[in-house]
């Protein structure tokens, strides 16, 4: 009747096991289904076949709060291998299985994982709404003294902030989770501070701030023996800001082993993104390409958002520093246009419009900079603000325009106190110096 099987024994037949199965009483197959759940949510084995047996036996098991965190650890599981469709379904059917818990605690904690879980499967449909439910999740979690799910809901809200421009909401809910971070353990600790020194450094806000954040979350992490990539991730974001290119370079490789290691594919594809765009500050167009084809393998993969089009963007934007073909760039700006991903979009639109300028197509450099002028001034982007206005002075230069030239060259002037990356102010000053005037 038994036969030798992977994981022990089977029936040999499915007849048998039915037949079994049926003549067990409802009440001991839900205690066999806890049994089996439970065996399965300590099991380490990542396997994504492991998602699929651990959600049904906990579904049958009875036990909602079993149910509730066999559906995070299966989702969890799914997304490491890029199942998102399938994560997505599984946590909503943990919340489904959170609304029978009588505890408060349980409910809210088990509520932000799951959402969590949504919304790195999937992009949400009223991100406006999302952030203020995990600002009101984390208001309670903190109520309740859940301080680790406290920092989460609000990093949650502020990710979601950034992600659709809201920089200034962004800062909030970061130094809200920060604050938090410093009441709990010194795991949580560490890591809250990390995370808000990071989105500090995305956002270019009070990077002095940042910077010391980092060297306290380094300083405690080195003695309790851990480690986590929003560490060199952050200070690789710092690092590229003042033009420490190699070092940077560095850091990021690091964030991206630890990230990879952690199944967390969006600060995967983060950390393959600033490698990129290293590699592209530094001249180096064919070496970022080989940056992109991670990054366009990791897109494809990952949930619907801006990852997968500015993947295609940035690869297309070497192609047109090597080939002098703008074709698939245009294409890839449409994609990313329709994406809203306004932060990336600037970016992307800077870089082109200089490239347009070397190329003798000041026309197309004033199109592009002008669109992106108007995204980084929205987002108040102080380094592709600056970018904008070197790429538009010097194309309004190139068509004779004296007027167009003092106004952008007046604009870099007035952002020389402003908190832009190193080497964009010197991309400003060379701006400056082609005419033999100086930004001072």
């Amino acid at each position: 009747m038994l036969l030798p099987a992977e994981r022990g024994l089977r029936f040999s037949h499915d007849l048998i096991a039915r037949c079994i199965y049926e003549g067990i009483s409802p009440a001991r197959r839900r205690t066999m289904h806890r049994r089996v759940a439970k065996l399965l949510e300590e099991d380490s084995a990542l396997e994504p076949e492991r998602a699929a047996d651990l959600a049904h036996h906990a579904a049958q098991s009875g036990d909602p709060a079993l149910a509730a965190r066999a559906m995070i650890s299966a989702g969890r599981l799914c997304l490491r291998f890029f199942a998102n469709a399938e994560a997505f379904a599984l946590a909503s059917k943990g919340l489904q299985w959170v609304e029978h818990l009588p505890g408060a605690a349980e409910r809210v904690c088990l509520t932000l994982e799951l959402r969590e879980i949504m919304h790195t499967a999937a992009p949400v449909e009223d991100w406006e709404a999302a952030a203020r439910e995990y600002a009101a999740l984390a208001e309670q979690a903190l109520d309740l003294g859940a301080l680790s799910h406290a920092r989460r809901g609000y990093f949650m809200a502020s990710y979601v902030h950034w992600m659709h421009g809201h920089f200034a909401g962004a800062r909030e809910e970061i130094l809200q989770s920060e604050r938090v971070a410093r009441s709990g353990n010194d795991e949580e600790h560490v890591v809250g501070i990390a995370e808000a020194a990071r989105c500090l450094a995305m956002l270019e806000r009070d990077l002095t701030h940042a910077d010391a954040m980092l060297m306290e979350a380094r300083a405690l992490a080195a003695r309790k023996g851990m480690t986590h990539e929003a560490i060199p991730a952050a200070l690789g974001m710092l690092r590229f800001h003042e033009n420490k290119l190699d070092e940077s370079a560095e850091l990021f490789k690091e964030a991206r082993t630890l990230a990879r290691a952690r199944g967390d594919r969006l600060n995967e594809f983060q950390a393959n993104e600033y490698l990129a765009m290293i590699e592209l500050e530094r001249g180096r167009p064919e070496d970022a390409r080989v940056h992109c084809q991670a990054l366009i393998e990791l897109g494809e993969k990952l949930r619907e958002g801006s990852e997968r089009p500015f993947a295609h963007a940035l690869d297309a934007l070497c192609h047109y520093a090597l080939a002098d073909d703008a074709a698939p760039l245009e294409t890839a700006l449409e994609a990313l246009r329709a994406a809203d991903a306004k932060h990336r979009l600037a970016y992307t639109l800077t870089r082109a419009a200089l490239l347009d300028v070397e190329r003798l197509r000041p026309e197309a450099a004033i199109a592009r900079a002008s669109e992106a002028l108007e995204y980084a001034e929205t987002l108040d982007r102080a380094t592709e603000i600056l970018l904008a206005h070197a790429a538009l002075a010097r194309a309004h230069k190139a068509v004779a325009d004296a007027a167009g030239y003092a106004k952008h060259l007046a604009a870099l002037r007035s952002l020389q106190n402003a908190p832009v990356a190193e080497w964009a102010r010197a991309r400003a000053a060379a701006v400056a110096a082609e005419t033999g005037e100086a930004l001072q």
